[in-house]
């Protein structure tokens, strides 16, 4: 299998499930429940039980946050050697407001510690980890949380040594943290308000988001991989836009779908999948992680979404 290095958010997440649907400007009874997340750590979490040697690197601080989430990449078997513990900082969060029925109202990032984090710190626990450093076919996998400048130093390596990129966008207003480094990407994961910040248009013109995305993947020869939530999704690519309608899924929790998705769509793409059936497996795994609390699947493997596929 290939080796993949994830470099991004690894976290905590909380999910505030409402009891009764979601009141604006109001006290809503809500639900907790504490999981581990981050689209690195989500999406290393899914390729390595899809059968990839994965190494993560990521950024703590020196709570107990960062305690617990070393503990529990040691619980899901990833390593911890690619843990940067930074002195004096809180570790990161994620708390996601969820509409009874499992949709999202808001998500709540506090991700100040991924801004510090430079690309010297990243390149030295990517090269301190036990196995080899990145080489020429591996993968690597950054989202959108590390700086712009972080992100170009790391992706300007890589790409000059041979690895395949594929970066995921995270969120409006982290989008454009990519736009300097796509040149140097293989593949783009993004839903449609991330493609909008990243072009400039108005996320509700399906017109606009179409040809921004062509001209974005001709101008940087670049796969870009548009989710839509139950409109499936496009895929811009080699001068051409096809839509890919949605899998069924009894939705339970949105969180962490679309690193599922990554992870399927790359895994797939890994073995030498055409990109139509990688879609199609991603889309698989993305639908077993929407119908499980959390951020990931814990029973998730390539036979399990196989299966799925078959249905």
């Amino acid at each position: 299998m290939t080796r993949v290095f994830c470099f991004g958010g690894a976290h905590i997440d909380r999910t505030a499930r409402c009891k009764a649907a979601f009141v604006p400007g109001a006290s809503n009874p809500v639900a907790v429940e504490t999981t581990l997340g981050g689209a690195a750590l989500n999406t290393a979490f899914n390729l390595k039980r899809l059968g990839h040697e994965v190494h993560l690197v990521s950024a703590v601080g020196d709570d107990s946050e960062g305690v617990e989430v070393a503990g529990a990449l040691s619980a899901l078997e990833l390593s911890c050697e690619g843990l940067i513990r930074r002195r004096g900082q809180a570790s990161a969060n994620y708390t996601a407001i969820l509409e009874k029925t499992g949709d999202l109202v808001a998500g709540l990032a506090d991700m100040a510690i991924y801004d510090g984090v430079t690309s010297a710190e990243l390149l030295k626990a990517a090269g301190g980890i036990g196995a080899s450093p990145p080489l020429t076919g591996d993968f690597a996998f950054l989202d959108a949380n590390l700086s712009a400048a972080a992100l170009e130093d790391l992706t300007s390596l890589y790409s000059s040594q041979g690895l395949v990129l594929a970066a995921a966008a995270i969120s409006p207003a982290k989008a454009g943290r990519l736009s300097s480094v796509l040149k140097n990407m293989s593949f783009l994961f993004c839903n449609q308000a991330e493609l909008a910040a990243l072009r400039d248009v108005p996320v509700a013109d399906e017109a606009a988001l179409r040809r921004a995305g062509g001209n974005l993947s001709r101008e940087e020869d670049i796969s870009i991989l548009m989710t839509r939530g139950a409109n499936g999704l496009l895929h811009f690519g080699h001068g051409e836009i096809t839509d890919y309608p949605a899998q069924s899924a009894k939705v339970v929790d949105v969180n962490g779908a679309g690193d599922a998705f990554a992870a399927g769509t790359l895994h797939a793409l890994m073995l030498g999948a055409h990109m139509p059936d990688a879609i199609a497996f991603g889309q698989a795994a993305a639908c077993l992680t929407l119908e499980t609390k959390g951020s990931t699947a814990s029973g998730l493997t390539a036979a399990l979404v196989s299966e799925r596929l078959s249905r």
